[in-house]
Parts: C-alpha cells; structure tokens; sequence
C-alpha cells in the first residue's frame, strides 16, 4: 500500500513538472499568470461584431489609408519613398500585428495572409549574416523590429516551428546591447527575453540586461526634447513623467518583463512605480494618460495620442502577467471600453490621431494640441500614420488576454466579456471549454459554463473589480460564502462536471470623480458616461488619405452642450433600454443615465489662431473661470463614452462659487 502511495506520488509529481515546463518553455518564468494560444479564446457577442466590424473597416482595408499602407509593407526590398527612415516601417508593423491576430481571432485566412506575406517574404529574404529587413540608417532603425517580430513570436505559439526561432536567433546574435539601448530601441528587450525563454541561451539575456543597463546610464538614450526642453524617462525615482507617451508606455513594460526571465524584483518594481506615478500625474477620466505627443497634465481639456489605445492594454498585460495585480486588468478594461472604442467610428472606418473626453467639435481645424490641425477629426489616415496602424490592435490585444493560464495549470478570467476558452487544466491535462456568457460591461452578470468529458479539477481564477464591493459568486446556483476582495482575484480550486455553472455578479454602482478646475465626472462600472452632442457630419479632402467608401469626417455641434453639474450621486437616474442591437453605437447603447444640470451661459466655443493656417479657428473651450448659470435645471442624458462621437464627459461643478 505504501509503495502505492508511493508510486502515485511520483506520477503526481512528474504530471505536475511536465506542466510546468509545457508553460513555461526552456527556462524558468518568473509571471504569476501566462498566457494562452491565442486560438484557445474565441470571441463571441459584441466582441466579436466589433472585430467583424474592424475586418470590413480599416482593418481589412487599409490601403485606404494612403502611404505608406498602400505600398508593399515589409514584402519588398525596401518600401515605396523609404530610402532609410524607420517611420514607414514602425507603422506598418503596427498594422501588420493587428490584422495578423485578428485574423486568428476570426480564423479568417484572407486578413492571416496580408500579414503572412509579409513575414514569409522577410525570411525568404535572409542576408548572408542573418539579419532581416531592409538596410536602413536613420537613428532608431531598429525599433520597427520590436512590433514587426509580434508577428513572428505568434506563429511560433500557434504553429511551435523551431525554424521561427532560429530565424529570430540569428537576426538578434548581429546585434550588440549597444544597438538596443537608445530610445525606442530599447523594445527589444522583449524579443531578446522571448529568445533566452525559447533557447536558453544566455547571450539574449545578456544583452538585453545591458541594453537596459546602458539606457538608464546615459540620459541621451532616454531623452526627447520637445521645444528644445530635455525630457526624461527615469521609472524608478519621483521625476514626473514628462517624456513621449507613447514612448514611456512601451519602455515601462521592459523591466517587467527582465523580471519574468530573472526573478529580480527591483525590475518588477521599477515597472510598477513608473506606471503609478503616470498615473498619478497624467490619467484621465477615459482611461489613457494625457498624452499630445508629450505628458500634458491632467485638465479638462487634456487629450491623447490613439496610439496609446493598443499600447496601455499590452503594457499592462505584461505587468499583470508579471505581478498578478487584478486591477491592471481593471485599468485595462476601462481604457479599451472608453478611450479605444471612443476614438473610432462605428464602422471603423476611421478614427482620431489626438482624441479627448471634452471634444465639441471634431474638423479639420479643430486640434488645440499642436502639429497637424485635422488631428481630432476622424479619418482613415492622419498626416502621421502611427495611430492608423496602432488603432488596429487595441481590442485584438483585449480578446487574447482575456484568459491567461495560471500556475498549477489552472485558468484565469482576467478580462470580461462574451467568449469561449478551450485549454487542458490540472495535472491530468485534461480538457476543458468555459463558455463566457455575458453583456458585459453593460449586464451585471457574468456566467460561465463548464463543458468537460470527465471530472476535473483545477483552480479557476476569477477577477473581483476594484469598483465593485458588492460581488457574489454563485456555483450552481447556490451562493458562495467565499469573501470577495474587490481588487483582487478569487480562486475556485475546486472539482468540475459537465454542466457545472459559475456566476459571478459585479453590482455596479454609480459614482462622481473629482477633476481640476472643479470638474466632475461620471462612471459606472467600467464605464464613463458622456453628454452625446448632436453634430452636423461633413466629408473633406484629407490629401488622399481616403476614399468615397471610406471618408474623412468633420463634426460640428448642432445642439446645448454648455452645462455644469448640479447634481449628487442620488439624483442619477439609471435607464436600461433593453437595447439588444450593437451596444457601442448611438442608437442602440443599452443603459444611459439622466442628470440634472444648469446650462452656463458664458461658455461658448472659443476661436484661438492656429500657428499651421495662420488664422483664427474654433476650439472646444476650457471651463469659464466664474460660472454664469441659468436659474432653471434641465434633465440631460449620458451615455457610454464609447458610444460618442461630440461628448462632454468633465463637466464644471455649479455648486463652486
């Protein structure tokens, strides 16, 4: 009997290792969670219209786009007008790993090919030494490697082709830590953790710890002026934050992700304290950090870049893979619902370059934040084409971290909404599909399914938001006694049948935050709540930048938007319109809530002379310095701040003398 025990033991152990490394790869992994195969989610309900949306939009068309989508991307020996600049080829690369996951996500071989040509042409295409890619020369020639080589780490998760990795190997051991160490560059510390995670050859570590070694060391690796005043980026000590944004919200994530290969805490550390202390400085009520191009500081007026739209919810997905803190994935949700969704148009056939939580109008003219004056209007492509490849990725980078798998093989409801996840779990690796059925983050509930051919058991994690105090957890129907940590991620570690049912339910209560210059906001849930502006629509002529299908377009307000809040928590009406059509439209939006305001009367739209057309234009305005209010208050409604074009979303407060 002992040798039994014994015996069952052993095959325990063993069962438990070969997990392990089947997570883990050829090292160690430092991440309290990891991620799936991104054919393992499956996307359902609006998630997966909007990704549907996104194929017949821009996504799937985006030689409407102008150069440099209209050229041959990465399939060629050098692009159409790109002798040496790297921007053509970062842009491109952003594009080209957002329609290669959406593709995977729909499994639709059509968007799959316009990214696979690209890559199959790159390795067919090898110089002697190895190294792929045009021969460029401009300084940071090296950053469109880092989101180009996305592309190929997802083929290999797929297809687990070892000739991905030698061809990754081979281009990376041409480089020295002094080549990645310089800005942007410095990205690809993250391909270079990927190769020592798949080979265990210490050279890409080396190098990759060097390289980040020598961008702290030098603050001319780490500067980028704006009018002629140096910048810095510096995540381990108090400065504020005042580099590129786009810039710091991709560095942040390189020491997180140097913790994961090395179990060096200081890494995750650094990480952690430089996204806090953006946030404390820069985080806007939508989500994103004010970022036009540069840190702005939060007002009401603050905006951002849409770059930063895909940009925050990998980043953080790195770090929350990395510490398992739930209320990243908090943070994660609230800027894909509000702030990414909000910056397209429903069709996704265009977007915004600069997009912002107060924008009364949205025309050729109308960006406040310098550089291009069409920057807030929304079109296929902008005068920079950045944000036209980024805009692609943020909710393919939702879907596939929406699951992750954590530690004794069990899984992990990270992000919520409709889907379906297919995984083995336990020691016994045994199979198991959960259907996510759910509105969310317009239902409360979330339920989900088990379907498995025999018991089994394994732990199943499952995010309390940090908004929600009021959680529960049904299984089966029958309440669990379970304490529910808001913030925190409750695990069931429990044996599953067929059948078997968990529910949980996020009560979403209703709250107003505090802005400067007196400014509120409201939120419910995840959710941000706008005053939709009624506008007029036109179309206009953004340099070849669009076509008839897919037009550029301007709107300017054509009703009252000039309110102040004159209300408490208890006088929101909740509405739910029992709408079942595509929720993030503004016809269908589900729930929306009526406030009490007074209209101010000396608050109009304000014209300001634009240095780029040398004439005065109209701008949304800031808040008036003292309030003119009608005596009279008005009823208005806010919807999702995803569901608006024109929006208020900070109003004035009008109880403040």
């Amino acid at each position: 009997m002992n040798d039994l025990n014994l015996r069952s033991g052993l095959i325990w152990i063993i069962a438990f290792l070969a997990v392990q490394l089947s997570v883990s790869g050829q090292t160690h992994s430092y991440n309290k969670f990891e991620k799936l195969t991104i054919t393992q989610i499956k996307p359902g309900g609006w998630i997966r219209e909007f990704l549907e949306r996104q194929k017949k939009g821009l996504t799937g068309n985006i030689e409407v786009a102008g150069y440099p989508y209209n050229t041959c991307l990465w399939a060629c020996e050098k692009m159409k007008g790109s002798t040496k600049a790297w921007w053509p080829y970062e842009q491109t690369a952003y594009y080209l790993d957002g329609v290669h996951r959406l593709g995977w996500l729909l499994k639709d071989e059509s968007l799959i090919k316009k990214a696979t040509i690209n890559t199959d042409y790159v390795v067919e295409h090898l110089r002697p030494s190895g190294r792929f890619g045009t021969a460029l020369n401009d300084r940071w020639w090296r950053w469109p490697y880092a989101s180009f080589n996305r592309l190929f780490m997802l083929q290999y998760e797929i297809r687990k082709d070892e000739k991905i990795v030698e061809v990754l190997a081979n281009h990376y051991k041409t480089f020295k830590a002094e080549n990645f160490c310089d800005d942007l560059e410095l990205a690809n510390v993250e391909q270079l953790c990927w190769l020592y995670e798949k080979t265990g050859d210490v050279f890409f570590l080396k190098v990759a710890e060097k390289a980040y070694e020598l961008f702290k060391s030098d603050i001319n690796y780490r500067n980028r002026a704006e009018g002629g005043i140096a910048k810095d980026i510096q995540f381990a000590s108090e400065r504020t934050p005042d580099n590129h944004g786009v810039v710091y919200l991709e560095l942040v994530k390189i020491p997180a992700i140097l913790y994961t290969v090395t179990g060096n805490k200081e890494y995750l550390k650094e990480a952690e304290h430089g996204i806090s202390k953006m946030e404390k400085h820069h985080m806007l009520v939508s989500g994103l950090p004010s970022t036009t191009e540069h840190f702005k500081g939060v007002s009401e007026l603050a905006g951002y870049e849409i770059c930063n739209t895909a940009v925050l919810p990998y980043t953080y997905g790195h770090i929350l893979r990395a510490n398992g803190d739930a209320t990243l994935a908090d943070k994660i949700e609230k800027a894909v619902f509000n702030a990414g969704i909000g910056s397209v148009t429903e069709d996704f056939k265009a977007h915004q370059y600069f997009s912002s939580p107060n924008q009364v109008l949205s025309t050729s003219t109308s960006n406040p934040y310098g550089h291009h004056p069409a920057r807030m209007a929304y079109m296929p492509g902008h005068d920079v084409e950045c944000c036209t490849g980024n805009v692609n990725r943020f909710m393919p980078y939702y879907v596939e971290q929406m699951w992750m798998r954590s530690p004794h093989n069990g899984l992990v409801a990270s992000l919520f909404g409709p889907s379906q996840v297919n995984a083995k779990v336990g020691f016994g690796n045994k199979p198991v599909t959960i259907f996510e059925e759910t509105n969310y983050p317009f239902s409360e509930e979330i339920t989900f399914k088990i379907k498995t051919e025999e018991l089994v058991r394994f732990p199943f994690h499952i995010r309390i938001p940090k908004w929600c105090n009021q959680a529960e957890l049904f299984i089966n129907g029958k309440k669990q006694n379970k304490k529910l940590q808001p913030g925190t991620f409750c695990v069931l570690d429990r044996e599953y049948s067929d059948g078997d049912i968990v529910r949980l339910s996020v009560p979403m209560e209703i709250k107003t935050t505090q802005w400067p210059n007196n400014g509120i906001a409201v939120e419910r849930g995840p959710i941000v709540y706008s005053l939709p502006i009624k506008h007029k629509a036109n179309t206009f002529d953004n340099g070849g930048k669009s076509t008839s299908d897919f037009p550029a377009w301007e709107y300017n307000p054509v009703s009252e938007w000039n309110y102040a809040a004159d209300f408490k928590v208890r006088d929101i009406e909740i509405v739910d319109h029992g709408n079942t059509g595509y929720p993030w439209s503004l016809k269908s939006y589900p729930i929306s809530l009526k406030v009490p305001v007074k209209r101010v009367k000396n608050w109009k739209i304000s014209k300001v002379h634009d240095h780029h057309l040398n004439r005065s234009v109209p701008k949304t305005p800031e808040f008036p310095e003292k309030l003119e209010l009608e005596k009279k208050k008005v009823m208005i409604e806010l919807i999702p701040f995803g569901c608006s074009l024109l929006r208020l979303t900070i109003f004035p407060d009008a109880n403040i003398e």
